[in-house]
């Protein structure tokens, strides 16, 4: 992909197996269309209690290959080290905001896919607030010019982890489903319990609560399986009659809350 390419989707996780896990499906389904997908992971999960360094690495190889991304990239950043990028540097910049911004002007998404901003783990609310942010500067011409030219993102959409929102919309992610599971199993050292000890994703439980999880956000549209997304903005339609007439509602096993 050359530099003046623009990608569909840059989807941005705290460590490698994070987007597999929350917004895989979306990932495997947009790449089925023919859209170009990228992943860019922050850490290489250095501190993860199972697994190397080099062992992930080969893990998120795989698992991209399974999903259909063009590019794949890590931007080193310290495992537990995540910054909300507020803090400014030496030189009057947060370091992780200007490559955060860089990244985004380099790869030059339509649409950027990062973790809801609320998150039990500090990592994944830390690179929520990150990549706001950086989503701000990337289209200030003057902020880091040695980032490269300005570029602004025309959404953003947050993707659902342990803590739970209300979503804006959810995607239909039955045919891409499968996909998304076997992404999810590529990262063996991480779903697998090697000495004999659980961590929250290789408990027995674990695979079993995603799939219970796009079960869920399924039923809300009326499909086998879905993922839920949130917008800080509204959505804009043209045409309610189209957008309804796939899933109408009437098919929803569970109505929301009345206001």
């Amino acid at each position: 992909m050359s530099p003046k390419s623009s990608l569909d989707l840059l989807a941005i996780g705290a460590h490698p197996d994070d987007v597999e896990l929350s917004c895989g499906g979306l990932l495997a389904s947009l790449s089925e269309k023919g859209r170009s997908v990228a992943v860019a992971d922050l850490t290489e999960g250095e501190l993860g209690s199972q697994g190397t360094v080099d062992l992930r690495r080969q893990e998120a190889k795989a698992a991209g290959e399974i999903l259909g991304l063009v590019r794949r990239e890590n931007m080193a950043f310290p495992d537990a080290g995540i910054t909300d990028g507020s803090a400014t540097g030496d030189e009057g910049c947060n370091p992780q905001l200007e490559k955060a911004v860089a990244l985004i002007r380099r790869l030059k998404p339509k649409m950027l896919a990062i973790p809801y901003w609320k998150s039990r783990h500090p990592d994944h609310a830390a690179t929520g607030e990150l990549f706001t942010r950086a989503l701000f500067y990337s289209g200030v011409a003057k902020f880091a010019p040695r980032a490269g030219e300005k570029h602004s993102v025309p959404q953003v959409i947050y993707y659902q982890m342990r803590l739970s929102f209300q979503p804006s919309f959810i995607v239909d992610i039955t045919h891409s489903h499968e996909k998304k599971m076997q992404s999810i199993r590529a990262y063996h050292s991480q779903v697998t319990r090697e000495d004999g000890s659980d961590t929250l994703v290789s408990s027995p439980l674990s695979l079993d609560s995603v799939v219970a999880r796009d079960a869920y956000f399924g039923s809300m549209i009326g499909v086998p399986y879905g993922e839920a997304y949130l917008t800080r903005n509204a959505i804009g339609v043209k045409d309610p009659m189209e957008l309804f007439s796939e899933y109408p509602g009437k098919n929803s096993l569970f109505l929301r809350e009345e206001q």
